[in-house]
């Protein structure tokens, strides 16, 4: 046996409304679905402006990671060719201020004095290139640095020999040659 379905009541609802809230605001009901031409456009615009930061920070993060040893290897060289810029001062000074003086000297005795005063600022001259020929950025560098401790080398040699000697003369002949094996080493330089 089969039951009769109840039966179905409809129940009415009517809305009332209060005056002081009813305008053309309180008219228009609240739809929860909007269905606007604009409603995808701004979250499509943030996903575009999302993708366009990440691509301008892996742009910035290249950069960075091509000029920081681009600015490093400057640095080195600058900081390595004012050493080199040192060091030929030095040779000058040899050149020009230790050689005369030398040649100046009344005796050989006072010769041999300046010499054994002069004689540790040009061994640790010759340090300087040495050191300078083991750091140099390229080939070029390199044989700028050993033309100027093989110059010093030979000078140091040759004037330690000529004051051993005890030869006046000799020292007094050689000591133009040293100047201008210095000279030519500087010079090739420029």
């Amino acid at each position: 046996m089969t039951r009769p379905a109840p039966p179905t009541q409809a129940i009415t609802t009517t809305e009332v409304r209060d005056p002081a809230t009813t305008g053309p605001a309180a008219a228009a009901p609240a739809s929860p679905e909007t269905s606007s031409p604009s409603a995808a456009g701004p979250t499509a615009e943030t996903s575009e402006t999302t993708a366009g930061l990440w691509w301008l920070l892996a742009a910035v993060l290249v950069a960075v990671a091509v000029a920081v040893p681009l600015l490093r290897r400057a640095r080195r060289r600058r900081t390595w060719q004012a050493d080199l810029a040192t060091a030929e001062d030095e040779v000058a000074w040899f050149a020009h201020s230790l050689v005369p003086d030398l040649r100046r000297a009344a005796s050989l005795d006072q010769a041999a004095g300046g010499w054994a005063v002069g004689s540790s600022r040009v061994s640790a001259l010759e340090d300087r290139p040495t050191a300078l020929e083991a750091t140099a950025p390229d080939d070029a560098d390199r044989g700028r640095s050993r033309t100027l401790r093989d110059a010093v080398r030979a000078s140091r040699n040759r004037l330690g020999g000529l004051i051993a000697a005890r030869d006046a003369d000799a020292l007094l002949r050689d000591l133009d040659a040293v100047a201008a094996e210095l000279d030519t080493a500087l010079a090739s330089h420029a």
